[in-house]
């Protein structure tokens, strides 16, 4: 996977304007987010933490991304990418964060690139 860390600024969309990312697909996916009309508002510094169970192990998930759509409904976003999206902790926090936006009315949506995400170059 492409680690590829920074941070994006003069952001229309995000209330604070600079947003860090902590990967190439992330950062894409900011960009992404900027350019889509129908989001209203996106953030990385949402302080949302999600409980799950790994094996005997009580952990917290952070998910990536809060999004707020023009017609005001709420979304988690998860960007992950290949071998991530194998991984049994993936799926244990995909199932968490689904029961926790579920209480909450929003839906949760992970985004992925397969492949494209680890080799291409942004």
């Amino acid at each position: 996977m492409i680690s590829k860390k920074g941070s994006l600024t003069n952001l229309k969309k995000s209330p604070y304007g600079k947003e860090e990312y902590d990967s190439a697909l992330e950062r894409e996916y900011m960009v992404e987010l900027e350019r889509d009309p129908a989001v209203k508002s996106w953030t990385k510094k949402h302080g949302i933490k999600i409980p799950y169970r790994f094996l005997v192990f009580s952990r917290h998930y952070l998910p990536d991304f809060l999004v707020e759509y023009q017609d005001g409904t709420k979304q988690i976003h998860e960007t992950k990418g290949l071998p991530l999206l194998l991984w049994v902790s993936t799926k244990l926090k995909g199932q968490s964060a689904e029961e926790f936006c579920n209480g909450k009315g929003w839906k949760y949506k992970l985004i992925t690139k397969g492949k494209e995400a680890f080799y291409g170059k942004i």
